[in-house]
């Protein structure tokens, strides 16, 4: 399954982070919010998205949304 960015999938699905297409200055924010390549998080609302990572819920806007790219899990 191809990856799709955060924004393209439905509300209550989990997803797991695959990669961002971004430069080094979006990826250190993210990781700085606790959301990197390999963890899991669940879409809870669109525009703005709005995710929940581990035990937090963070709401992003839709240009960040477009370049984290993730595949779903179960």
């Amino acid at each position: 399954m191809s990856p799709k960015p955060l924004s393209q999938f439905p509300i209550g699905s989990k997803v797991k982070v695959v990669s961002f297409c971004g430069g080094c200055k979006l990826r250190g924010r993210m990781c700085a919010l606790g959301i990197f390549p390999g963890v899991k998080l669940e879409i809870n609302q669109n525009c703005p998205l709005q995710v929940k990572v581990k035990d937090s819920v963070l709401v992003l806007g839709q240009g960040v949304a477009d370049k984290i790219l993730g595949i779903p899990t179960d």
